[in-house]
């Protein structure tokens, strides 16, 4: 499994984070979420025209996208967080 989730980081471009270069690295996840239109979780609030589980389901890929960029030590000590902006918050 962490050689599949290594593949997947290589392929989107995105260097897994290593908690020294933080802005380097959330450019590069921004970069990609906007790619792959994911965006709409970093803005915090949930669309109008958005359902519910619609919007529960778009932040779990967000936050499974960003726990794949993350060094295994680093997404370990983040494993309580359970929403894509908990996990962020928590690596400022």
């Amino acid at each position: 499994m962490e050689a599949m989730a290594g593949e997947e980081c290589k392929a989107s471009g995105i260097e897994k984070f290593d908690r020294i270069d933080f802005e380097y690295w959330r450019m590069q996840i921004e970069d990609y979420l906007y790619r792959k239109k994911l965006h709409l979780s970093l803005l915090g609030t949930k669309p109008d025209t958005m359902k519910d589980e619609e919007w529960v389901l778009l932040d779990k890929q967000v936050l499974g996208v960003i726990r794949l960029t993350l060094l295994r030590s680093v997404a370990y000590n983040g494993v309580k967080e359970k929403t894509n902006s908990g996990i962020r918050a928590w690596l400022i």
